[in-house]
């Protein structure tokens, strides 16, 4: 789904009253995670990190996987980036579609407890440069970074309301279990809808063009992918871009 320009007013409202209140950084990212946003209150740190071509593709890299953890726990757990650095993720979902993610952050603690999102770290630390600004970032308790995380989703879900029966329905523990077993697809044109999917995950993938090419309509589409796949077309997608992340 497509942000309209009326979302996009709002994502940039929320960001903008968000970054008032409490200093953190902000930035909204789509799914794949490129940025579509300004700024909001970034670090000098933050900015010269990202100008360096290879830290910037692994801090997208952090903002995809942080977004889709974000979707698939329905939560906003904070978690470290691959050069330290505490950030946290709201999804903007919108009829059952992932908008994108508010990411926010880019501050130190001392509590011990948060974890790294990506399995290696960056080593950046013979950077004096980069060492100097470092020192200048904001350190929060972990109870101050837990307080951030939910003003922002309360903000988020003030203006984009989660859909508690689209939640309710997501079995994320089960999704990889799914696709190890090959469960047997029955119907041919869920095994040419799955493959459409699959070709075209890069790319703007909704239930309408997917029902267009198989020549289905919307509703009955999605009944009997549901039935053969046990997964809604929503869950599926994100099901393999949570894949195509960690294959990152």
């Amino acid at each position: 789904m497509i942000c309209t320009n009326e979302d996009t007013k709002l994502i940039n409202e929320i960001m903008r009253d968000f970054t008032n209140i409490t200093k953190i950084a902000a930035i909204f990212v789509n799914n794949r995670g490129k940025v579509l946003s300004q700024e909001y209150n970034f670090s000098p740190f933050c900015k010269v990190v990202r100008r360096n071509p290879a830290y910037a593709k692994r801090c997208n890299q952090c903002d995809l996987y942080g977004g889709l953890d974000a979707t698939k726990e329905l939560s906003s757990c904070p978690y470290r980036c691959h050069m330290g650095l505490i950030d946290f993720s709201v999804p903007i979902m919108k009829d059952g579609a992932i908008l994108g993610f508010i990411m926010a952050g880019q501050t130190k603690t001392e509590d011990t407890t948060i974890k790294p999102i990506l399995p290696t770290q960056t080593d950046w630390h013979d950077d004096t440069k980069l060492r100097a600004l470092y020192r200048t970032l904001p350190v929060l308790t972990a109870e101050q970074i837990y307080s951030a995380t939910k003003v922002l989703r309360i903000l988020v879900e003030h203006y984009f309301p989660f859909n508690d029966a689209i939640a309710e329905e997501m079995p994320y523990e089960q999704l990889p279990d799914f696709v190890e077993s090959e469960r047997p697809i029955n119907r041919p044109e869920i095994r040419k809808a799955m493959l459409y999917i699959e070709k075209n995950l890069s790319k703007r993938v909704s239930l309408r063009r997917i029902s267009e090419h198989i020549h289905l309509s919307e509703s009955y589409f999605s009944k009997i992918f549901k039935d053969d796949t046990g997964l809604s077309v929503v869950q599926y997608i994100t099901l393999l871009r949570i894949q195509e992340a960690k294959n990152y």
